[in-house]
């Protein structure tokens, strides 16, 4: 491995990838619902806004101990950073007409995230190993259906991805370079800010650093020159400067700091397990399947994307694995590892969220997200097979392609199956699954999770507005009260369809196809006395969300009674 330097023209690049996914985002988002949890994040960014409005105004009031629970008590079981992020948006939006509904401007900041991670991706791997490896790295991970959905919303999973590989490339440059120490402290805190994700960093870094740190003395004592700190600098920085910025961007903590940290650390430690569907058996609680990472992400990961990744890692085995261990992957093809010993950091950190989600007490009901923090290493290996892959075909030197144009040939063919697959996802991102786990009809059969957070909603929009043309009540199943007001609120709803929590008053009634709701189907039957829906969403011809509606009449039955 050769550690290159990036150039302005690497950062002028990485920012018009940025630019162009946000716009990319901005564009499609409109047709994806607000989702379950989304629907509590505008809530809150609703009480944090105003509370930067009353500390601007009255901050006196604001930041005492009254003033900071009455704002900041509201969903204190997540850090504030990101959505600290959502509530100004919200501000600026509310104050100046930025976006064009408001929804947009709750889920900007994501969006941003989403960008920016393209940016740092194409950085750390132009770096690391070519300019190739960290454009094409950055291309797979912007064309993941899954991330493509999640980089919509106002949620934490893609800002933690971005901080948790920012603070990953300030670790690896600190070993070299002591003055990224300060940045290596500024990043963990923003990751630290912004989800309980990064409480696995130091763990990483620990075991990278141990093994980094025998690595360096045996190389001092055959006479090599000095080149990493054989004194943890890094956990200085992270141990100071971090706690620092996580603190000061939550007013939560400033009154009752300790308590309430502990509160915080609590509700994670022993958080409540919800339900998913793996293998067609639904896990409400542990113990939970230690494949359901590694399967997960096989399933939902573009196949062609899968492949490289694996020989990305097979062609830097040999890097990876321990000098005494040399002799388990002789057949592996040769691979030098650095004097940082870089792939096992970055095999680290692929690793371990996928390891800490396959313990059977973890909780799995997030599906892929919870080891999104995996992908931007997963990638970068994804990268280093496209470059052999294209170094070796210009090698052959094959009469009737020329050398020049070999790579742009190849990366048409390796991306253009990945951007099919995520044009072809879109909005119903959490329903996609690769070929590899036979489509979305291949993973219904098996019994796989076909959906959760109730934001598919926003594909009936049409159907109901025209089905309750003169008002009525709509049974929203796993839809939120929350995310059915956005959908009104943005437009898609009339204002006289209201959402309801219960069927025998309601004229039509959603079913999301969720293995749990089973019973809605069988509930909606007797109150409405009808077995027939109206209407059926389906995704690659799988049902999504069913539609019922009262035998007696239709447009505003429950209303009128």
């Amino acid at each position: 491995m050769m550690t290159n330097r990036a150039t302005w023209r690497d950062h002028l690049a990485g920012a018009l990838l940025a630019l162009v996914y946000v716009m990319a985002l901005f564009a499609t988002a409109d047709d994806i619902g607000m989702s379950r949890d989304e629907s509590f994040y505008v809530h809150a960014a609703h009480q944090y806004g105003a509370w930067f409005q009353s500390a601007w105004e009255t901050p006196s009031e604001a930041f005492s101990a009254e003033g900071v629970t009455r704002g900041w008590q509201y969903n204190n079981e997540h850090p504030a950073l990101i959505k600290s992020l959502f509530a100004l948006s919200w501000v600026a939006h509310s104050t100046w007409d930025v976006f064009p509904n408001e929804s947009m401007a709750h889920r900007f900041p994501a969006m941003v995230s989403a960008g920016l991670l393209l940016w740092l991706i194409s950085i750390f791997g132009t770096q690391l190993f070519s300019r190739r490896v960290g454009w094409i790295a950055a291309l797979l991970f912007a064309l993941m259906p899954r991330i493509f959905y999640h980089s919509h919303l106002n949620c934490f999973d893609i800002p933690i991805t971005l901080m948790v590989t920012w603070v990953v490339y300030c670790y690896w440059r600190s070993l070299a370079d002591r003055r990224w120490v300060l940045w290596l402290g500024v990043s963990f805190g923003c990751a630290l800010a912004t989800k309980h994700n990064s409480w696995l960093l130091p763990i990483i870094f620990g075991i990278h650093w141990v093994w980094l740190n025998r690595v360096e003395r045996s190389m001092r004592s055959q006479g090599f020159p000095a080149e990493v700190s054989l004194f943890p600098w890094w956990l200085v920085g992270m141990c100071t400067i971090g706690p620092l910025i996580f603190v000061g961007s939550w007013p939560w903590l400033w009154h009752d700091t300790l308590p309430r940290i502990g509160n915080y650390i609590g509700f994670h430690v022993n958080h409540d397990y919800y339900n998913i569907a793996y293998l067609g058996e639904t896990y409400f609680e542990p113990p939970f399947p230690v494949s359901y990472p590694f399967l997960m992400t096989f399933f939902t990961l573009p196949l062609l994307l899968s492949g490289l990744a694996l020989a990305g890692l097979w062609l830097r085995m040999r890097a990876i694995v321990p000098s005494w261990a040399a002799g388990l992957v002789r057949r592996f093809p040769a691979a030098v590892p650095d004097r940082r010993r870089t792939d096992v950091l970055l095999f680290g950190c692929l690793l371990a969220p996928l390891a800490l989600i396959a313990l059977p007490t973890s909780p799995i009901f997030g599906g892929t997200k919870h080891w999104f923090t995996a992908y931007p290493f997963l990638v970068i290996y994804a990268g280093v097979a496209f470059e052999t892959l294209i170094t070796s075909l210009q090698a052959l030197k094959v009469q009737w392609l020329p050398r020049w144009a070999t790579a742009p040939l190849v990366t048409l063919l390796m991306l253009t199956p990945c951007l099919v697959e995520t044009v072809h996802s879109h909005p119903f991102g959490l329903s996609y699954y690769s070929y590899a786990a036979g489509g979305v009809p291949g993973a219904a059969d098996r019994g796989l999770n076909r959906q959760f957070w109730g934001f598919t909603t926003r594909s009936l929009t049409p159907f109901i507005s025209e089905r309750l043309s003169e008002g009525g009540s709509v049974f929203l199943c796993d839809t939120t009260s929350g995310a059915w007001h956005r959908l009104q609120d943005d437009g898609h709803v009339p204002r006289n369809i209201r959402g309801s929590m219960a069927i025998p008053t309601s004229d039509l009634a959603l079913v999301h196809y969720e293995r749990h709701f089973v019973e809605v189907d069988f509930q909606a039957w007797t109150a409405y006395q009808t077995v027939q829906p109206v209407e059926v969403l389906t995704y690659e011809g799988v049902p999504l969300i069913t539609v019922y509606e009262r035998a007696s009449s239709s447009g505003g039955a429950a209303q009128q009674q």
